[in-house]
């Protein structure tokens, strides 16, 4: 039987009500900026396909104290039209802490192309063909180690990491799912398994990690 991603992770969140999302303040088109205190999260908005979870992040980073460096987050990223890639670029040029998380585990084998050409050439990102991570994994953790070890559930599908320069920061069981690397005097975090769908459903480790992040 073949389902939806939105489908597979309302039933996988545990019977989660179906919400409308509310507009993120402050995003317009194509400048797309929303600001959260000292972090911010670009909307790459039809190019972001995991919509709950860039209100998981936005929601978050409300609930937080003023960070300590420049986070930029890009959530649930499908496409990157060209302006999204200069912003990130620029950010990670002035030492920010860019988190993109990928938004591809459901995509079809024509947009995940796309994807994976995009992140090979405007940030150097490696990546291979989605894995499922429940039900083939009796407890479908993905367990970080940077910046804190921490244990999150992810019950979609995931997106692997080839061999690249980087450090490996999180895994599902042997499977390398992000990374983090030095890009200047910036440093680019890759999330082959989404955080910000765990955050908007309250998970406490996920909101842990992206305090750690900020913080």
């Amino acid at each position: 039987m073949i389902i939806s991603r939105r489908t597979f992770l309302g039933c996988a969140a545990g019977a989660v009500a179906v919400l409308r999302l509310p507009p993120v303040h402050g995003i317009a088109a194509r400048t797309a900026l929303s600001t959260v205190r000292p972090s911010t999260i670009l909307d790459l908005e039809e190019h972001c396909c995991l919509r709950e979870s860039l209100v998981g992040y936005r929601d978050a980073l409300g609930a937080l104290g003023p960070a300590r460096r420049e986070v930029l987050i890009v959530p649930g990223v499908l496409g990157t039209p060209p302006w999204a890639a200069r912003r990130i670029a620029q950010a990670l040029d002035d030492g920010a802490t860019v988190i993109l998380e990928s938004g591809a585990g459901f995509a079809s084998a024509r947009e995940f192309r796309a994807h994976r050409a995009a992140l090979d050439e405007y940030f150097q990102i490696r990546i291979e063909e989605p894995v499922p991570l429940w039900p083939a994994r009796a407890t479908p953790y993905v367990d970080f180690t940077w910046p804190s070890a921490v244990r999150i559930r992810d019950f979609t599908r995931a997106i692997p990491l080839a061999s690249q320069p980087g450090e490996i920061i999180a895994r599902a069981g042997d499977c390398p799912v992000a990374l983090a690397r030095r890009v200047g005097v910036g440093t680019l975090v890759f999330l082959g398994s989404p955080v910000g769908p765990a955050l908007r459903a309250g998970d406490t480790q996920a909101h842990g990690w992206l305090a750690d992040v900020v913080g």
